[in-house]
């Protein structure tokens, strides 16, 4: 190989693995005496794709054109850093004669898109051929569900919207306590047709949606006859879900922008994480109360982005230290700290309603307690009396916590 053919443009941590590499070949022509390759299934692809093991490193090599290579290189950058699950560029390569004369000819020109390859990750195309039960399936349309979500709130249009676009990867993160857990998440595997505008529209979102649900269908393809006609039934429920997520993580989406604007309060800053438009509704209605027992207590209207600074350190950050004090998520372990708050405000609401008079935060969370908790009725009385005492120290006589 002649390097000064070569446009070797590769973060400097990967160049020493990538750059003695067989570039002035086609892909399909490296060979296991330059290359190791890695026996890994891959999906369905229109370009040439391998995987490589370095000294340090796996990649990901895809074979292009010099502009995709270059563009869809810039995008993958561009969607990690509005924070959106896609696969990690290490860069692009050129190999060309004459790269630089507009005249030349193009038989000699190579280009390569290279990309961490991520481990523990699976391809759509191998996934849906295992036997999934539905709530695995629902599992994975919910993620590739929010992955689109996050793209259209973004104003990124994706172009080829597709399941075969994808990765599955299981993730470890931490909750608001430190601890581990692991999610599903859909990585976007193919930014070649992605469109980052200043607005997207309709029409647009319409034909991303449109596109999925086409590779939904697609499914079917590698079915027998008697596969299919059971399956069919089975995909248009799945399309449904896939319709009805896509549309509540959008809401959602929309929905924290809203109340960001409108307090001043950032949700990942102050509440980790919100899964559901219930909870900044439960949040906004705290906020709004709060609201009035500011205004009546100083005899004017409070301005609600000074409210909801001041209900977040002088009521919730205090409620939730008493929970963690409580080790309050050994009696509810399947929850959150702002999860249980929100359950328990809405819980005392819906009591309220029921006896057509405020219940009291006593009742509401003893009721709860009782409902949810896996904690036998001696521990639960006495957690229930702690944890009373000390949201009463925390919030006025007069204030309807």
């Amino acid at each position: 190989m002649d390097k000064k053919y070569l446009v070797l443009n590769i973060e400097q941590e990967y160049r020493a693995d990538l750059e003695n590499l067989p570039w002035n070949l086609p892909l399909d022509e490296w060979n296991e005496k330059q290359v190791k390759f890695l026996d890994i299934r891959k999906g369905i692809s229109k370009h040439i794709v391998r995987f490589i093991k370095t000294k340090d490193y796996s990649f990901a090599i895809k074979q292009t054109n010099p502009i995709s290579a270059y563009f869809e290189s810039e995008t993958f950058t561009k969607l990690l850093q509005k924070g959106i699950h896609t696969l990690i560029p290490a860069g692009y390569v050129f190999y060309k004669k004459n790269l630089f004369e507009l005249n030349a000819e193009d038989k000699e020109s190579l280009a390569f898109i290279v990309t961490i390859l991520e481990a523990k990750s699976i391809p759509h195309s191998i996934l849906f051929k295992w036997d999934f039960s539905d709530e695995s399936r629902k599992t994975i349309y919910k993620a590739a569900a929010e992955l689109l979500a996050v793209l259209h709130h973004n104003n990124i249009f994706w172009g080829d919207a597709s399941l075969s676009n994808i990765l599955i990867k299981f993730i470890k993160t931490k909750n608001e306590l430190g601890k581990s857990h692991t999610e599903l998440k859909a990585f976007l595997s193919d930014s070649e047709t992605i469109t980052i505008l200043k607005k997207i529209s309709d029409d647009l979102i319409k034909k991303d949606l449109k596109g999925f649900y086409d590779s939904i269908n697609a499914i079917t393809n590698d079915y027998s006859a008697k596969e299919k006609s059971k399956s069919i039934s089975m995909l248009d429920i799945d399309k449904k879900y896939f319709k009805k997520e896509y549309k509540t993580f959008y809401e959602l989406l929309n929905k924290i922008v809203e109340f960001e604007k409108t307090t001043g309060l950032e949700i990942r800053k102050h509440f980790f994480k919100i899964t559901d438009q219930y909870s900044i509704d439960s949040i906004l209605k705290q906020i709004e109360e709060h609201k009035w027992y500011l205004s009546e207590k100083s005899g004017s209207e409070v301005d609600i982005t000074f409210t909801a600074k001041d209900w977040i350190e002088k009521v919730y950050n205090p409620i939730i230290k008493e929970f963690n004090k409580l080790k309050i998520f050994e009696y509810f372990p399947d929850t959150n700290s702002l999860k249980l708050y929100t359950d328990i405000m809405a819980h005392k609401y819906y009591l309220s309603l029921e006896n057509s008079e405020d219940v009291g935060i006593y009742t509401a969370i003893r009721s709860y307690s009782e409902k949810h908790s896996n904690k036998e009725e001696t521990l639960l009385s006495k957690f229930v009396e702690k944890l009373f005492k000390r949201l009463t120290k925390i919030v006025p006589q007069n204030y309807n916590l």
